[in-house]
């Protein structure tokens, strides 16, 4: 009998121990008809994206790649176009280049009706970064 008790004993043991260890597939996953979880919002890795576009498409023809500027040929005149890292541009307010950018001035075109008050702001934050190092 006691024999008998420790080997019932024993394979409860076994049983248990089984059990713990036995890995339980979920049962509450979502099926294939279930809607999909809306995805967590994101930041953006890069805040300046949208602006790095505007100045490609809009001023990297005439001040170019580095914002150097030069001499650059628009609608068959030669143009000098102003660096955006010389000293004068870096020690111009942002509303100044703000209003350049909006109004335009001399040879270069006004932006006002091309990009919003918020793409010319978001455009002279990419120049301070990008080429003026601020």
């Amino acid at each position: 009998m006691k024999l008998i008790a420790l080997a019932l004993t024993c394979i409860a043991i076994a049983l248990v121990a089984a059990a713990c260890t036995e890995t339980v597939t979920p049962t509450n996953t979502p099926s294939a008809t279930a809607s999909p979880a809306a995805p967590a919002a994101t930041t953006p890795s890069d805040p300046l994206a949208t602006a790095r576009a505007n100045y490609a498409k809009h001023c990297e023809s005439c001040h170019g790649p580095e914002g150097v500027g030069g001499l650059v040929k628009v609608e068959d005149k030669q143009i000098k176009v102003a660096s955006l890292k010389s000293p004068s541009a870096i020690r111009h307010t942002d509303d100044q280049l703000a209003k350049k950018v909006s109004e335009g001035e001399e040879a270069m075109p006004a932006f006002k009706d091309k990009l919003t008050p918020a793409e010319i702001t978001d455009l002279i934050k990419f120049v301070r970064k990008e080429f003026q190092g601020k």
